[in-house]
């Protein structure tokens, strides 16, 4: 990220946390989980939005720190229910502290967020972006509740993985695009067009992120193979699974989600192994390549050609070469 786009992102959210004047005990919390080292993508994403709808960067930083702040909050209390032990490489709020002060911090963020739209628009445009950012917390907690919820399910399909993904992750990605064009008052089709891009990029985002965590490197800052523990139904394991044909793999896969996950390192080398060589990793370069063209086809037919727009397509060029 270019500095002066994280400096921007930056100041926004250390004024609003410095307005704010918490207590120690949430003011702590709060600080610890904005400052854990995070890519500061989906705001980025807003500034260049806005930028590229004719808009400043300075103009679209309130409603980018509200973006991120309200991320990072269902983050905490994502980190809860999964019990993740880890976030970017450092404990997760509730291991830091506990269950309690991570869930009072989380909600004093979405407070923080909300505070900064209302504060910084005129009346229309603040209306519309509290619209847009209420929407997608709405989706982004069904997205959660099913993500969970699968867990105990024996049979979940891709469409139906897809669908959550989509509201869980892509949906948030799509509101931080939707959000600089509202700012810069871009007409509907911009505005459709910045909700195509988002939303595929979040798709190919989320499905990066699945195979990073059976693929990747310890040092991606998560433990590798929480997924599997946690029992999740993840893109690697429901693709393999639709192509397994061997009865030990059957056997494994319906296992797993009937609610069995791997416990030790050992098991989790087998299915990481089963996966590979059932094409998940291929199946996912595919789609992750599907979702990153039609992002930034719906950019390119829709926005003229600047700067922002081209800083705009990058980011989903890098999503995809995001390494394993």
């Amino acid at each position: 990220m270019e500095q002066h786009y994280r400096d921007t992102i930056e100041q926004a959210i250390a004024r609003a946390l410095d307005r704010t004047e918490l207590p120690p005990i949430l003011d702590e919390p709060v600080r610890y989980a904005l400052a854990s080292g995070g890519k500061r993508l989906r705001p980025l994403i807003t500034l260049l939005a806005a930028e590229a709808c004719g808009s400043s960067p300075a103009d679209a930083a309130p409603v980018a720190a509200a973006v991120e702040i309200l991320h990072n909050f269902t983050l905490i209390h994502d980190d809860i229910m999964d019990r993740s032990p880890l976030r970017r490489g450092r404990p997760t709020v509730y291991r830091a502290w506990d269950d309690a002060t991570a869930i009072l911090a989380g909600d004093t963020m979405m407070g923080i967020a909300y505070r900064l739209l209302s504060e910084h628009y005129p009346a229309e445009v603040c209306q519309h972006l509290v619209a847009e950012c209420s929407s997608a917390f709405v989706d982004v907690c069904i997205g959660q509740a099913e993500d969970l919820a699968f867990r105990t399910m024996p049979s979940v399909t891709m469409d139906d993985y897809l669908r959550m993904i989509g509201r869980k992750t892509a949906r948030l990605f799509a509101t931080a695009a939707v959000a600089g064009g509202i700012v810069a008052r871009a007409p509907h089709d911009v505005l459709a067009a910045l909700r195509t891009y988002g939303t595929a990029l979040g798709m190919a985002f989320q499905i990066r992120d699945d195979v990073l965590d059976l693929f990747g490197s310890p040092e991606f800052g998560k433990e590798l193979g929480q997924d599997l523990r946690e029992g999740k139904k993840t893109f690697p394991t429901l693709s393999a699974a639709a192509h397994a044909t061997d009865p030990n793999d059957l056997a494994t896969f319906a296992a797993y989600f009937a609610g069995t996950p791997p416990t030790d390192s050992e098991e989790i080398a087998q299915m990481r192994e089963r996966c590979r060589r059932l094409g998940a990793l291929e199946h996912a370069e595919s789609l992750i390549a599907h979702y990153l063209s039609t992002a930034n086809a719906a950019l390119e037919s829709h926005l003229p050609s600047t700067s922002a727009r081209d800083r705009l397509c990058a980011l989903a060029r890098a999503t995809r070469n995001r390494h394993l």
